[in-house]
């Protein structure tokens, strides 16, 4: 982890006005790519950073490998192979141009809720319903309480982490502010959910333990 702390930011230092220092890291964290082996090869920096697409003699076929930002193209080929395999008619893909959940055209008028695209307006709805859920968790992030209750009554989120990690990316911004928000955001929770104070201490505590692990404080 230290050496590559280091290359970062020495690397960053080569394009920032101002160098950056290990005080100015707010959260440290190392993310897996699934990548697909070719042949015997242990050199992961070899390995493809592309999809493949493989066909079982049972007729399941598995996508291996990929990132996110080529999901559409995945299911793409997917479906493209499923139609072949299956002899089903043959359609137009209309991924490039399918609009998901979420979408909205504009989106400069939601700040920093625009992630949330069209369910931004029922997040504020809850916050003006209780003007407590209105505010910032923390000074250091814009995530407002409104968006916890979200989480957990739309989002499936069931814990602390769920919100904090996943719903909301708090901990991988900054996670000495993440650390901080445990608490608040387990009561907001805990008032959704009806969860007791038990919950609560537990919740906040396993958190904590967490957060303390994506710290370079």
């Amino acid at each position: 982890m230290e050496q590559e702390i280091e290359f970062i930011l020495r690397t960053a230092s080569l394009y920032l006005a101002r160098k950056p220092s290990r005080s100015d890291v707010t959260s440290v964290f190392a993310g897996i790519r699934p990548l697909v082996r070719d042949g015997d090869s242990a050199n992961t920096a070899a390995l493809s950073r592309g999809h493949t697409v493989r066909i079982e003699n049972s007729g399941m076929i598995t996508v291996c490998g990929g990132k996110w930002t080529t999901y559409r193209h995945m299911a793409e080929d997917c479906v493209d192979h499923a139609i072949t395999l299956g002899r089903l008619r043959e359609e137009s893909c209309v991924t490039k141009t399918l609009k998901i959940h979420g979408y909205r055209k504009h989106i400069e008028d939601l700040g920093s809720l625009w992630v949330y695209g069209s369910d931004a307006d029922a997040i504020r709805d809850i916050a003006s319903r209780d003007t407590k859920l209105s505010t910032p968790l923390h000074p250091s992030l814009p995530y407002i309480g409104a968006e916890v209750v979200w989480a957990a009554r739309q989002e499936m989120a069931r814990s602390v982490e769920d919100v904090l990690s996943r719903r909301t990316r708090a901990l991988f911004l900054d996670a000495q502010a993440a650390h901080e928000m445990a608490l608040p955001v387990a009561r907001i929770m805990a008032e959704e959910l009806h969860y007791g104070e038990d919950w609560i201490s537990r919740q906040v505590s396993e958190f904590q333990t967490l957060a303390s692990q994506y710290s370079l404080r």
